[in-house]
């Protein structure tokens, strides 16, 4: 007993040596004053590339340096890969077994997306929602609740006694 107190003590003596704080890996955010003057930036308008450079595996570093050829490209260019775009999908699900019924449909013509879903409330209401989205008027959405759809009712639970259980 008194090997088992020993080792105890050895053990705790070890986990207390090897204690100290962990560094920080998170960002904090400052809230508080800033004081000196406030000084402006000039951000050259060129911007390019570093070339290509390979080091030795030692632990000195090289700097990059900017390739002449790759800075003359000072501003990006968007590219608008598919003009117009469009698509149409729809899904449904209609589940006895937990009484889930929704359905989803929404088609896309360039700009503007159409769109309707439906589900069966858990009181039994079908909520059907109708929307419209483009970039003018933003996401625009109408909502309509029936009430007088029939409550879905869920499979009743089957329990089955398995053979091999038995009382322990």
């Amino acid at each position: 007993m008194a090997l088992f107190f020993k080792t105890l003590a050895l053990m705790a003596f070890a986990s207390y040596a090897y204690c100290s704080h962990a560094p920080g890996y998170s960002y904090n955010r400052f809230s508080g004053p800033v004081s000196g003057k406030i000084v402006e930036v000039q951000v050259p308008a060129a911007h390019g590339v570093p070339a290509q450079q390979h080091a030795d595996y030692g632990y000195d570093h090289q700097a990059g340096k900017i390739n002449p050829e790759t800075a003359k490209y000072d501003r990006l260019k968007t590219v608008d890969y598919v003009a117009k775009p469009d698509y149409h999908y729809a899904y449904g699900v209609d589940d006895p077994h937990t009484g889930n019924q929704q359905n989803h449909k929404e088609y896309r013509d360039g700009d503007v997306v159409h769109g309707e879903y439906s589900l069966v409330e858990p009181d039994g209401s079908l909520r059907l929602v109708k929307y419209t989205a483009d970039p003018k008027n933003g996401f625009q959405a109408t909502v309509h609740k029936h009430a007088n759809h029939q409550a879905p009712r869920p499979a009743p639970a089957q329990h089955k006694h398995d053979e091999r259980e038995s009382d322990y």
